[in-house]
């Protein structure tokens, strides 16, 4: 689990990560309305980095289960060395992915159960 302390410390890389944050919020609101792009994707890898921000986002994004276990997930990178970062982060989007369709179906199944009725 996170410490309380941000991860991001000089003004510099609080910027650069603001950045990136923006840049994944675009891309991931472009991904939800062009199918064939990954935008669930770039929303979690915002949301991580926003976590790492901010220590109180952090606590409200590991309220949920699902959220939590990606989070310790990415915690658990720091020790690793490049190589296995991104094979793990590779599997990570992998996984993600597959969670994101099984979402989908879930959902495209309610919805098809409710216009039933």
């Amino acid at each position: 689990m996170q410490s309380e302390t941000p991860v991001f410390d000089s003004m510099t890389t609080k910027l650069v990560a603001c950045v990136v944050i923006v840049a994944c919020l675009l891309l991931g609101g472009v991904g939800l309305i062009l199918p064939i792009f990954p935008g669930l994707l770039f929303l979690v890898i915002a949301a991580a980095v926003a976590a790492r921000l901010s220590p109180e986002f952090n606590r409200t994004l590991r309220r949920n289960p699902t959220l939590a276990g990606y989070l310790d997930k990415i915690d658990a990178l720091d020790g690793l060395p490049l190589g296995q970062k991104i094979q793990v982060v590779l599997l990570l989007g992998v996984k993600m992915l597959i969670d994101g369709v099984s979402m989908m179906v879930a959902l495209v199944m309610r919805l098809m159960k409710a216009a039933e009725r």
